[in-house]
């Protein structure tokens, strides 16, 4: 693997950290030029060796710095890529790096907004109430007494990260060379995980999602999202109205204050189902941490850096899929997996459908209040990727989602169960399928593209004609076996040749005999002998060639 020399500090520094943890195999396999060979390799600690390979992963990531953090928070939604093991430590990853010093952050707001922190702020709390590893945030007051968090970019930080997202690149490059029948598209997961990064890396992206949430729930009581205030925010700062209330897994506080944590996490559900079927835009990162409860009856997002996005037809897939699990039709959910592009031609269809049958007859009868999501979608994931299934990264992200608010519901409600859930799934499905307008946008969506076919058809198979006729039409094959085509052709090809050489030794061999000055040359007459040897010899050889084909054959 070839290197930027100008991160050899930083080469340095990963490949000591993978060797530590136990992964020198990976060194050895990527062959850093210039750098590996100067690293020894040694065993990793005794603590080490007693962790499993899932803590192992995150405590190298933990080392590795923010750029590795975001890949294994990110990675921990990718249930159909990584075992239930590593993703469970994955899950743990969390921002937790040392605070930067607060001269330091007013200077970066300065630059950003062009006045001292003092003058727009009332109140400025000096200490940080937490640093992340993109920034770090304090809580403030306005100057007309409104309270605020201020959220603050680490200094050099996008320098740092986009060394390391260079570097990751480089060796997922490697890594794709080196096992080119690997299943998974890493080049993929590393240019998502790059386009994620980028945008948390630029606040304006979150205000804007912050922005998109208020706007989807300024109507409700039950929901409520803090204000952006917009003057004040730049790519590397960012000023939202603080949220006064107690997080949603503070269930003991929450129980003090005489609120109903049934209503609490009905709230929850209804919100994350209202973001998905009514907008396609929902929170991606919907951990206890993200969430506070406000009143008896109002919850409210926090962190808008994670956003998922879920396309109408993508939806209406998943709707079809429901109802075809309902109805048992087995068929019917791998023909909608087949058009939704995420079976290919290699997988193995009968061993899939068996094992799909199987799931939805060991759950089908189980009592809706037994049935657990996380145990369901581990199970559909295990055997995804078992036969290499490509789920759409936008579905991994949205079930993580729905089993992170799962896990919170059961910690406010014991009585909670998927039941909930899928009460809320069928609500929204029916209501967004009988909906007047939605039906009136899917007719004239259907009649555009209708439309659209039909001025385009016409074209389409004028361009067609037209290579046929300049013969510029060409027809290609791939991954199709013509094993047995192959061999039978070289096996023709080899007798051919062996049958064109004989002839011409014989042919050869007997104008040389029929020489009259045969007998006044030894050498003459000792060619012609060995032309005939080398005859004898392919003409057995021929025959031994023809004595395996047939026996082949049988």
């Amino acid at each position: 693997m070839r290197i930027s020399y100008r991160n050899i500090k930083r080469y340095k520094e990963i490949i000591r950290i993978l060797i530590k943890y136990g992964f020198s195999y990976i060194v050895e396999k990527l062959n850093i030029e210039g750098v590996a060979y100067k690293i020894p390799i040694t065993n990793p600690s005794e603590e080490i060796k007693q962790m499993s390979t899932g803590e192992k992963i995150r405590r190298a990531f933990e080392e590795l710095g923010p750029t590795y953090v975001k890949l294994g928070q990110i990675l921990s939604t990718r249930k159909d890529l990584l075992d239930q093991d590593i993703i469970d430590e994955l899950s743990l990853l969390r921002d937790s790096v040392e605070p930067f010093d607060t001269d330091i952050a007013k200077e970066i707001f300065k630059e950003e907004i062009g006045l001292d922190i003092e003058k727009v702020f009332n109140e400025f709390n000096p200490t940080p109430i937490g640093a992340a590893s993109i920034g770090q945030v304090y809580e403030a007051k306005l100057q007309n007494g409104e309270d605020v968090i201020i959220k603050i970019q680490r200094p050099n930080i996008e320098s740092r990260i986009k060394s390391d997202l260079e570097i990751l690149k480089g060796m997922v490059l490697a890594f794709k060379d080196g096992n080119k029948d690997s299943s998974i598209d890493v080049i993929q997961i590393i240019e998502e995980f790059q386009t994620q990064l980028m945008r948390e890396l630029d606040y304006n992206f979150e205000a804007i999602n912050a922005m998109k949430f208020r706007r989807m729930f300024e109507n409700s009581s039950e929901v409520y999202i803090p204000k952006i205030y917009g003057e004040f925010t730049t790519k590397k700062v960012l000023v939202m109205e603080k949220i006064i209330g107690v997080k949603l897994n503070d269930t003991k506080k929450i129980k003090e204050l005489n609120w109903d944590t049934k209503v609490i996490s009905d709230i929850g559900i209804k919100s994350l189902f209202k973001q998905v079927f009514e907008y396609g835009f929902f929170h991606a990162d919907p951990h206890p941490g993200n969430i506070f409860v406000v009143s008896q009856n109002t919850i409210s997002y926090i962190d808008f850096g994670m956003v998922g996005i879920v396309d109408r037809n993508t939806l209406n897939a998943l709707n079809e899929i429901a109802v075809a699990l309902v109805e048992k039709n087995v068929d019917r959910v791998i023909y909608i997996l087949t058009e939704m592009d995420v079976i290919n031609n290699e997988v193995d269809i009968i061993g899939l459908r068996q094992d799909l049958l199987y799931l939805i007859h060991y759950y089908y009868d189980v009592p809706i209040e037994k049935i657990n999501i996380s145990d369901i979608m581990n199970e559909v994931f295990r055997f995804f990727r078992r036969y290499k299934v490509s789920i759409p990264s936008q579905l991994s992200t949205l079930a993580k989602a729905v089993i992170t608010l799962e896990g919170t519901g059961r910690d406010l409600n014991p009585n909670f169960s998927v039941a909930s859930i899928g009460k809320e799934f069928m609500r929204h499905y029916y209501i967004n399928k009988f909906n007047p307008q939605n039906a009136f946008l899917k007719s004239k969506h259907a009649a555009e593209e209708m439309i659209l076919d039909i001025k385009t058809i016409p074209k389409q198979m004028r361009g067609i004609l037209r290579n046929i006729e300049k013969n510029n039409v060409k027809l290609q094959l791939e991954d199709v076996k013509f094993t047995s085509l192959e061999e039978i052709m070289r096996d023709l090809t080899t007798q051919i040749s062996l049958s064109l050489v004989l002839a011409s030794i014989i042919v050869g061999s007997s104008l040389i005999i029929s020489s009259p000055n045969i007998n006044n040359n030894i050498w003459i007459r000792f060619t012609a002998l060995s032309g005939f040897f080398i005859s004898f010899i392919i003409g057995i050889l021929i025959v031994v060639k023809i004595i395996r084909i047939q026996y082949k054959k049988k």
